[in-house]
């Protein structure tokens, strides 16, 4: 039985460790159904290969302000999710190494502005990885959004065994 260590403070059940990255984007309009963009490592997300991690929060920075609808995917390995602004054309092989998903919905945006953030409800997401990376890619939902190479920035509160 994997055991997830969680950090207690008063009432509250925080992660041990935020992590921050940022997946490089494509510079043109995307469409409903396109790949946001491709498999995107999140190092360290691990203590040690073959652990487990449980996702207890994500926030998402959106620095060109286009609020973009999309689902997040989660995998234990990088997998070749398919190119940017086509649909998702992952092998079956490789869509067996899928741990997850979080929906990023346009009600979880709060305009700053020139920018965006957004915190999506996240149940527990209990992932068993096979190293200590976890790897992430994206499809766009709804809306034709247009962001710079790095215009988003995702942080995930992470509980680790």
């Amino acid at each position: 039985m994997t055991q997830i260590t969680y950090v207690v403070r008063g009432s509250q059940v925080i992660p041990d460790v935020m992590l921050e990255v940022t997946p490089v984007l494509d510079t043109n309009v995307y469409a409903a159904g396109d790949v946001l963009f491709t498999t995107t490592e999140v190092a360290n997300a691990a203590r040690q290969a073959g652990k487990a991690i449980n996702i207890q929060s994500l926030m998402v920075i959106d620095k060109d302000d286009q609020k973009p609808v999309f689902d997040l995917y989660f995998f234990d390995r990088t997998v070749t999710f398919g190119p940017f602004n086509a649909a998702p054309a992952i092998s079956d092989a490789d869509a067996g190494y899928y741990v997850g998903h979080v929906s990023v919905a346009s009600g979880d945006y709060k305009d700053l502005g020139g920018v965006s953030v957004a915190s999506p409800a996240i149940s527990e997401k209990i992932m068993q990885l096979a190293a200590t990376s976890l790897f992430i890619a994206a499809v766009n939902l709804s809306g034709t959004p247009t962001h710079t190479a790095s215009g988003l920035v995702l942080k995930l509160g992470i509980s680790r065994s």
